[in-house]
C-alpha cells in the first residue's frame, strides 16, 4: 500500500473512477456526466455539499462547499477543471494502469489527479466538526479556454480570500507561482483569385501575404519582457494552378507583462501587406491576462513551503508559460497560488503520467493550507 493511502485505497479508486469517465471538453454530455458522479461522490455522506452548474454548451461545473466564516480563518476557493485535450477511445490506447507506483491514462496528469486530491480534502473537511468555508470548483471547459465558465468561477473567488489551484505541478513536484497571459488569435487574409498559369498577374495571393506576415510575426513579440508571438496553423488555397484568395493563419501569443496583451492586438491589427489589394481581418484576443505575483501570494506560497517542509518534503515554485482559470482568479484580485496538484509529467502528451505517492501528501498541505495548520 502507498504510504498515507488511506486503507481503503480511496485516493487511487477515485482517481481510477475519474479517469476511466473520458471528458474531452467539446464532449458536454461526456463532460457532465464525470461532474455527475463527482457531485455523487462528494454527498455520499448524505451532507450535500456539492451541485452541477449548467455552463452553456461546455456541460456542467461542480461547485462544493463546507465549512463556515464563524471561526475566523480565511475562506478559500479549490480550482480545477474536469475537460481533458484527450478524444474518446483514446482510454482504450492507454488505460488506466499503475506501474511500480506510476499513474497513468489520459488526463491523469492535468488533471484528474488534482480532482481527486480536491474531493478527498473535502471528505476530510466535510468530517471535521468545524470549518473555515471552502469551496471545490471544478470548471468544463478550461482546455478550450474557460468561456462558458469564467464568469462563474470569478464571481466565486471573489467571495474567498484566497485561492489554491489543483492544477499539475510544474517540474519536480513544484507550484507555479506566476503564469504567462495567454492569446489565441486567427488572420485571415482576402485577395483575388486568378488562372496560375494563364494569367497569374491578376490575381492577388492571399497566400503570399500570409507568408509576408508570419516572417513579421515574431517581431510582435518582445524578447527583453518575454512575449512570444508564434504561428501554429496555417492553410491557403483550393486548387493547385489557382493563385489562392483565401488564407488564414493561428497564432499562439503568451506574455508576462500585463500591459503587453494591448500593444500585441494593437500592432497584429496594424500590420498591412504589400499588395493593397489583399485585405487582413483579425479574429480572436487575450482570454487570460498574466498571473502576477503579489505580496499576498508570495505570502501564500511561504505558507506552503513551511507546511510541505513539516510534511518531509520540498515545495519549489517556478513561473511558467502555460495559463490556467488561476490567472482569472489572480487578475480579478485574489490572492493565487497555482500548481498544487500532484507531481507527474506529460500534460497533453502520450507518456503522461503522476506520482502515486504524492496524492496523499497533496491532500495533507492542501488541508492544512485550509485549516492554518
Amino acid at each position: 500500500m502507498i504510504p498515507g493511502m488511506d486503507q481503503n485505497g480511496s485516493l487511487l479508486d477515485d482517481l481510477r473512477e475519474l479517469v476511466v469517465r473520458e471528458s474531452p471538453s467539446d464532449d458536454a454530455a461526456r463532460v457532465s456526466a464525470l461532474a455527475a458522479w463527482i457531485c455523487d461522490r462528494l454527498n455520499r455522506s448524505g451532507a450535500e455539499i456539492a451541485r452541477a452548474m449548467p455552463c452553456s454548451g461546455r456541460g456542467d461545473a461542480v461547485v462544493a462547499t463546507v465549512g463556515s466564516d464563524a471561526g475566523g480563518l480565511p475562506s478559500t476557493l479549490l480550482l480545477g477543471h474536469i475537460d481533458t485535450v484527450w478524444p474518446v477511445g483514446t482510454l482504450a490506447e492507454i488505460p488506466f494502469g499503475n506501474q511500480d507506483g506510476v499513474l497513468r491514462g489520459p488526463g491523469v496528469f492535468d488533471m484528474k489527479a488534482g480532482v481527486a486530491v480536491g474531493i478527498r480534502v473535502m471528505d476530510r473537511l466535510s468530517a471535521r466538526s468545524s470549518s473555515p468555508r471552502v469551496t471545490l470548483l471544478l470548471a468544463p471547459d478550461e482546455e478550450v479556454g474557460s468561456a462558458a465558465s469564467s464568469a462563474l468561477l470569478i464571481e466565486t473567488a471573489k467571495k474567498h480570500d484566497r485561492v489554491l489551484v489543483l492544477e499539475p505541478s510544474a517540474g519536480g513536484g513544484a507550484a507555479k507561482v506566476a503564469r504567462k497571459g495567454t492569446g489565441l488569435f486567427r488572420v485571415g487574409f482576402t485577395g483575388v483569385s486568378s488562372h496560375a498559369g494563364l494569367d497569374p498577374e491578376k490575381g492577388a495571393s492571399a497566400l503570399e501575404a500570409l507568408a509576408e506576415f508570419v516572417l513579421a510575426a515574431p517581431k510582435f513579440g518582445n524578447a527583453d519582457l518575454g512575449t512570444t508571438v508564434t504561428p501554429t496553423l496555417a492553410s491557403a488555397g483550393t486548387k493547385t494552378n489557382v493563385v489562392p484568395d483565401q488564407a488564414e493563419v493561428t497564432l499562439d501569443c503568451r506574455v508576462w507583462a500585463a500591459s503587453e496583451p494591448e500593444r500585441v492586438e494593437r500592432d497584429l491589427r496594424g500590420f498591412r501587406p504589400r499588395n493593397p489589394r489583399v485585405s487582413v481581418e483579425v479574429r480572436g484576443g487575450f482570454d487570460r491576462p498574466p498571473l502576477e505575483e503579489s505580496d499576498a501570494s508570495r505570502a501564500l506560497f511561504a505558507q506552503a513551503v513551511r507546511i510541505a517542509g513539516e510534511l518531509g518534503f520540498e515545495l519549489r515554485g517556478e513561473r511558467v508559460g502555460g495559463a490556467s482559470d488561476g490567472n482569472l482568479t489572480a487578475a480579478a484580485g485574489v490572492p493565487t497560488l497555482d500548481g498544487l496538484g500532484p507531481a507527474g509529467d506529460g500534460a497533453h502528451a502520450r507518456h503522461e503520467h503522476v506520482l502515486a505517492a504524492d496524492l496523499p501528501r497533496r491532500v495533507d498541505l492542501i488541508e492544512r493550507l485550509v485549516l492554518g495548520l
